[in-house]
């Protein structure tokens, strides 16, 4: 096994083997594999992304593999682009310790009508050490690498801090037809001497809406460069739609119906959970209110309890009245509740007899946030115009990653990173 990693690993790092597998985006490769967290530090809420300077135990992963059967787990990690494509480097020169490590750390279900096995890392560790800055990718699978033993992938980073990257959000877009649906970003870099030569060349600029990655803004390069800044102003990809507030639940609890919940029940194998009716929110008034930004957050109500091992999954079912079916986009549950993907997991299909989509998602319990959107089926761009709306007065968080490209060396540098609401 050693050995074919190794053969993998130096494929990966001369590209070729990078154009096929895997990809470098947060995908699960078995329906098996539920709840993936992947943060820093203790809170399930935090960005995966840590200090270089301070790299040793800033993640927690945590998973869990569906069954009472526990599975032997390597992982690994390569670093990626600023547009997360698979690096030209050597890993010997991103990466210190062994190519791979083994995930031992695991503890079966208990008390819970869903068997699982909860696994967690803590890294990086002695064992394996990323050297550099940057985006990196995270693989874990089974007995090798090959597609059928992949099961997830995930995104993280490592920021080497050397320049301060900020933003407003102002009430009117350059474009006043969005001024009262969209909101656009005026974003400002301040950089020290090093990186001041070739900025336009070798800046690039990722700007992510919430958690989302579908509508985020890679490769953006400055519009005005300055003695002692750069921006990146009046720019149309700056503007994004502006969407509602998330519609959030709790299952923390299966002895209590709280907010949009329409019915707990159990049957003999497993939860089954309603959500309320749901509707278009798109020419209703906006309603303001405090939400997680589409984040998620697993724990139970009992304090007795752990969560990581005696959470329950219930099958959760969600309905959205449409009078008839779309034509040419389809219907998707948008958030962190499904890692901002958009598969089949999430996919909702129209009931005729209902009059309207419906979607059952096994859950882990805890915290959720999320909004329907449609996708269009030629073009995959996703919107929320015809089911939540667009409202200025949205609160939406902004995480903005600069990255300057080191030509000695040869990769991209992650050198500032901030998030911004935008009220």
């Amino acid at each position: 096994m050693r050995k074919t990693l190794l053969l993998l690993l130096a494929l990966l790092s001369v590209g070729l083997y990078a154009q096929q597998y895997p990809v470098c985006d947060n995908v699960n490769y078995k329906d098996d594999v539920r709840t993936v967290l992947l943060h820093a530090g203790g809170d399930q809420t935090a960005e995966p992304i840590i200090n270089l300077n301070n790299v040793m135990g800033g993640l927690t992963l945590s998973f869990d593999v569906l069954g009472n059967e526990a599975d032997v787990l390597n992982y690994t990690f390569i670093h990626c682009t600023h547009d997360w494509q698979p690096t030209d480097m050597q890993r010997i020169n991103y990466a210190s310790g062994f190519e791979s490590g083994r995930i031992d750390d695991y503890a079966y279900s208990m008390n819970t009508l869903i068997d699982y096995v909860n696994y967690r890392l803590v890294f990086p560790n002695e064992d394996m050490v990323p050297l550099v800055s940057g985006n990196y990718l995270l693989i874990v699978y089974g007995s090798d690498m090959s597609e059928s033993n992949l099961y997830f992938t995930r995104r993280f980073m490592v920021l080497d801090e050397k320049a301060h990257v900020g933003a407003t959000v102002p009430r009117y877009t350059d474009d006043l037809t969005f001024s009262d649906t969209h909101q656009q970003l005026n974003i400002k870099a301040t950089m020290n001497d090093i990186m001041s030569g070739n900025v336009q060349q070798y800046g690039n600029l990722t700007v992510r809406q919430n958690g989302r990655w579908d509508n985020a803004v890679v490769g953006l390069k400055p519009s005005y460069i300055y003695p002692d800044h750069i921006s990146f102003e009046h720019n149309p990809q700056t503007v994004f739609e502006a969407t509602n507030q998330f519609i959030r639940f709790n299952t923390s609890n299966f002895r209590f119906q709280s907010e949009n919940l329409a019915r707990i029940f159990q049957s003999n194998d497993y939860y089954i959970i309603d959500i309320a009716t749901c509707e278009s929110r798109a020419k209703k008034p906006y309603v303001t209110y405090d939400d997680n930004h589409g984040k998620k957050v697993i724990y139970i109500a009992n304090e007795g309890q752990e969560t990581a091992t005696e959470a329950d999954y219930a099958w959760v079912n969600f309905f959205l009245r449409w009078e008839t079916p779309l034509t040419h986009e389809d219907m998707y549950i948008m958030g962190a509740i499904n890692d901002w993907n958009f598969n089949e997991t999430n996919r909702m299909t129209y009931d005729y007899k209902l009059h309207g989509y419906v979607c059952s998602m096994l859950l882990k319990q805890g915290y959720y946030n999320f909004m329907f959107a449609t996708v269009d089926r030629d073009s995959n761009l996703v919107s929320t115009e015809t089911t939540a709306g667009n409202f200025w007065e949205t609160n939406n968080e902004y995480l903005l990653y600069f990255y300057y490209y080191n030509a000695v060396k040869g990769y991209d540098e992650l050198v500032g990173y901030s998030v911004v609401k935008s009220h």
